[in-house]
């Protein structure tokens, strides 16, 4: 693949520019497709979503290099970057394409309507090799600003049974080295996807399945592919015509903010001051997150405040309230006076690491002698427990 990208990069330089993504976009999804505009008759898959072949030496993809790797630019012609949608329509001998499946086809809507629009990406009948063979289908950006992110997207099987003879049916993500024009791998991280059987259109369902990846700042301005895979052997007795699954409402995204940032945070410098977090669900499943502020006044006495907010992707914003007025030993409700205590935003790089910023109101600025915003305090999260790393949908 190292060559032959460097020939992509050159015929769709337009198209990468303009799928590059940068901090300007940092709190919303980097990409997003969900079919829904597609239709049946197109020539192509739509949305820049290119394809690449491989073949190996041995009956399974993922031992030894490629020895054969094959994609749109190999005949110096960019025109055919975006895959072709051979799909049961258009592949149907009605529109005279007689059986030419291959790759990836628009199901729209799939299962006869059981579901909406999907991708389907399968094997290409026309590789003749007895080895494993790879069909990947994708996209293309060049990384801008590091973090973790999340590619997440819903699986479902194929109609025809597929995979049921072994094939492997996979989501990855890859970096490859550009800056050098070497287009070494520095980064491939895969998850084996596992629709929900199915038998008919009735008991048809879908499975939401996602890859976490962290890019460090090396690796900004490098390559960045995501996308879908299908591995077959003929060697093992498999087929193109069983190595399919379905695939919707794809998302790059920014890692959001889950449970599993729950936890004590504090700064390494500033020890003796810190943050309770906890992100859950309100009673009606929607997102919700309450933090509580250990701290102090200007004369170094102990202080709380604490609030609730929304989370959106990796930011959350509190509403601090003051609470003053409760005598111990006199616990009554009615003797709190909650007094505004500011605005507090926090923003996640990951499940461990953030930064905290502060604006004051005038009664913390008043009272507790709080004048000086804090602005993007580094923090770390110091203690844990086990959560799952997405809210419920």
């Amino acid at each position: 693949m190292k060559v032959s990208v460097s020939f992509l990069m050159i015929l769709c330089s337009a198209v990468l520019l303009s799928a590059s993504f940068s901090s300007q976009v940092s709190a919303q999804a980097v990409f997003t497709d969900d079919f829904e505009d597609r239709v049946n008759d197109q020539a192509r898959v739509g949305n820049n979503w290119t394809w690449f072949e491989q073949t190996f030496e041995g009956d399974t993809c993922t031992v030894g290099d490629p020895i054969t790797e094959y994609g749109p630019y190999s005949d110096n012609d960019g025109s055919d970057y975006e895959v072709e949608n051979r799909n049961y329509f258009t592949a149907s001998n009605d529109v005279g394409q007689g059986d030419s499946y291959f790759r990836a086809g628009l199901e729209v809507p799939a299962w006869d309507g059981a579901t909406t629009n999907m991708l389907r990406v399968y094997g290409n009948q026309y590789i003749e090799a007895t080895s494993c063979e790879r069909v990947l289908v994708f996209q293309e950006y060049t990384l801008q600003e590091a973090g973790t992110y999340t590619f997440s997207f819903d699986v479902a099987m194929d109609r025809y049974g597929a995979p049921e003879n072994g094939e492997i049916t996979a989501a990855f993500v890859k970096v490859l080295m550009q800056s050098d024009s070497s287009y070494t791998t520095v980064l491939f991280d895969t998850v084996i996807t596992t629709p929900p059987p199915a038998t008919s259109p009735e008991d048809v369902t879908t499975a939401s399945q996602f890859i976490e990846f962290t890019v460090p700042a090396e690796m900004v301005g490098e390559l960045l592919q995501f996308g879908f895979y299908s591995d077959l052997s003929e060697n093992l007795g498999q087929s193109p015509w069983t190595s399919a699954a379905l695939y919707d409402n794809v998302m790059l995204a920014p890692m959001p903010i889950g449970p599993a940032h729950s936890g004590s945070w504090y700064n390494v410098d500033q020890s003796g001051h810190g943050f309770s977090m906890e992100f859950g669900e309100n009673v009606d499943s929607t997102p919700l997150a309450i933090i509580y502020w250990y701290t102090y006044d200007s004369m170094g006495n102990p202080i709380f405040m604490t609030g609730s907010g929304t989370p959106v992707d990796n930011r959350v914003e509190i509403a601090l309230v003051s609470p003053v007025g409760m005598i111990y030993g006199e616990f009554d409700p009615e003797s709190v006076v909650r007094e505004d205590g500011g605005t507090a935003v926090f923003e996640f790089s990951d499940r461990d690491n953030a930064t905290f910023s502060y604006t004051p109101s005038a009664f913390s600025a008043s009272n507790w002698g709080h004048t000086t915003p804090i602005e993007a305090l580094p923090l770390i999260k110091i203690f844990g427990l086990s959560a799952d790393p997405y809210y419920s949908k």
